[in-house]
């Protein structure tokens, strides 16, 4: 079986996919219904998969989907993995939980964002006075809001708008804008003419404004939302089921859409030297492991990630954004773009609301056979890597490449 015959067409065959192999391992299965529907009215579950023993010394958590469409590749991964070992238990004292689709609405409507317009990995957060009292956070808004006209034009997309064009001419503007504002600032600035300068200073403000998230556009890309959505409550309340006591958990959420094309990155919510970051890189590779201040990673609120290490202090937890690269970023953030105004400005059906689904679709799960073989054998060997660490064992550690 191709590792490309693991990708399943939508959400509810992915589904069925994934619960008919979890049975076959005989796993137990937990399904958690959500308040909205599917494209067709069907209903729309986070379905969980353990196996092992039910209090184990370890445990080890596979996530997909908590940017809707990227479960496409998530699932893929886990049905993979379930296919390839049927009747096989984890290690002894080792469970393995498999959560499958924790956004299912964007998995189903092909959304990165959940029925509310959420990233729901800027929503695992309860405290928001760095809203007021941040300055970096204040920093990062501005840089938002000046973006925001061409982030979320209020208007239905089209296939004609040169994007590219426009693209490129706001980078460059954005970087002219941080040139006035060091010359004001008294600080240094490139010079007028410094085209490769300036267009890195506005690649660096579109840094600054989109990954970190933001709270204040409620229909713009990267919103955190107002409060916890329900795949944060239905986590945080099941986390003491999947952990089941465990002394030490080691958790490997899919991504994709970020980085080199078909290379992957494991981000971790530590700092650079310390002594998790030698944990991860010891077992998972030098070269992959990347802390914040890497050059994939980023700073950003509401992270699942920090949260859940927080809820579990009391236990090594470590968990590791496996992040796999598609399209370069600009092309990816006209997919978003164009997506976003479809949702908000286009009636489902329409020829251009197809083709932005299409579109954020290919950036995030691309249609090339080299792509989807080479990330499901690169995210098998993550699991393998991640039940074999606490053997004392390593498994092959290079990043996977086309």
């Amino acid at each position: 079986m191709s590792h490309t015959d693991y990708y399943s067409p939508d959400y509810a065959t992915a589904r069925d996919r994934f619960l008919a192999a979890a049975r076959d391992c005989g796993a137990t299965i937990r399904s958690h219904r959500f308040q909205a529907d599917g494209p067709n009215g069907g209903p729309l579950t986070m379905d969980v998969a353990r196996l092992g023993p039910p209090e184990p010394e370890r445990a080890i958590i596979v996530s997909s989907g908590l940017h809707g469409v990227e479960g496409f590749f998530g699932s893929a991964v886990q049905l993979a993995w379930l296919l390839r070992v049927p009747g096989r238990s984890p290690p002894p004292r080792t469970g393995l939980v498999m959560v499958h689709a924790l956004n299912p609405f964007g998995f189903a409507w092909r959304r990165r964002w959940n029925e509310s317009n959420v990233d729901l990995n800027r929503n695992f957060l309860d405290d928001r006075e760095f809203l007021q009292a941040d300055p970096n956070y204040r920093e990062s808004r501005a840089a938002y809001d000046r973006l925001s006209a061409f982030l979320n034009p209020a208007s239905s997309p089209s296939r004609w708008e040169p994007y590219s064009i426009k693209a490129v001419l706001r980078v460059m503007s954005a970087g002219y804008d941080a040139r006035r504002r060091c010359l004001g600032a008294g600080e240094p600035a490139p010079p007028r003419f410094a085209f490769k300068a300036l267009r890195d200073l506005g690649l660096l403000e579109l840094q600054k404004a989109l990954p970190v998230g933001q709270y204040e556009h409620p229909t713009g890309l990267f919103y955190g939302g107002a409060g916890p959505e329900e795949t944060v409550r239905v986590v945080r309340d099941s986390l003491p089921e999947w952990v089941a006591g465990a002394g030490e958990v080691v958790h490997i959420d899919l991504h994709s859409g970020l980085g080199k094309y078909a290379d992957y990155r494991l981000l971790i919510v530590d700092e650079k030297g310390s002594e998790r970051e030698r944990w991860a890189s010891e077992h998972f590779g030098e070269g992959v492991v990347e802390a914040f201040d890497g050059r994939t990673a980023y700073a950003a609120r509401g992270l699942m990630a920090k949260d859940l290490r927080d809820r579990l202090a009391g236990i090594r937890y470590q968990c590791l954004t496996a992040e796999f690269g598609t399209y370069p970023g600009v092309r990816v953030v006209g997919a978003l773009r164009a997506e976003n105004r479809a949702h908000f400005f286009d009636r489902p059906g329409t020829a251009s609301y197809r083709w932005t689904k299409r579109r954020v679709m290919e950036v995030f799960c691309p249609s090339a056979s080299p792509w989807r073989e080479a990330v499901v054998r690169s995210g098998l060997k993550i699991i393998d890597q991640a039940i074999a660490s606490g053997r004392g064992e390593r498994v092959g550690s290079t990043a996977g490449t086309a």
